[in-house]
């Protein structure tokens, strides 16, 4: 069973943590919601408040084999700031486990130094800031390269979710949670 690490801060950006949970739940991952300041109720950009399953240092992170970084730019500048979540991402990365980023997110990617080699897409806007620390960039709605999969915004949220459950699960289980939700 694959596993993914989501980590959580406060100002995450609602749809885009929600929608591609939900979809990696009903395709078979485990998901495990982890608050990086270890308190477990953890309130969203636009006000929704969740409880997270458990605090960083409550996990062994050779547990799971993806990592997931939700955007909204107040929780990503929060994830930022966190030499943890630095530091989880650029083991995952050079463990060649999955690294999954949406909206802001891939600017903490970037900020752990993984995005160098890779082609990524961001929110609208952020290209001139990125732009210098990818090997290229991209405006398509999700890009994968190798192991590292990013989105854009909470528009592609659907999309990127589906994208990653395909990478994790395979083409059946995507297409069938696809299928099961009315997706166009």
């Amino acid at each position: 069973m694959n596993r993914m690490l989501v980590l959580v801060a406060d100002g995450f950006e609602e749809t885009e943590l929600v929608a591609p949970v939900d979809i990696w739940i009903r395709g078979g991952v485990k998901v495990t919601l982890a608050s990086i300041d270890d308190d477990a109720e953890v309130e969203g950009g636009h006000n929704l408040v969740l409880k997270a399953d458990a605090g960083l240092s409550e996990l062994n992170l050779n547990d799971y084999n993806a990592v997931f970084l939700p955007g909204g730019s107040r929780g990503v500048d929060n994830l930022k700031h966190s030499e943890a979540v630095l530091d989880i991402v650029r083991e995952y990365h050079e463990k060649g486990k999955l690294v999954t980023a949406i909206c802001a997110a891939p600017s903490v990617l970037a900020a752990a130094g993984i995005t160098f080699k890779h082609k990524i897409t961001s929110y609208p806007g952020m290209e001139g800031d990125l732009k210098k620390f990818c090997a290229s960039y991209s405006t398509d709605r999700v890009v994968v390269d190798g192991k590292l999969v990013t989105s854009r915004g909470a528009g592609t949220a659907e999309e990127f979710g589906l994208k990653v459950l395909e990478i994790l699960e395979g083409k059946e289980v995507a297409d069938r949670v696809h299928d099961q939700m009315v997706c166009r």
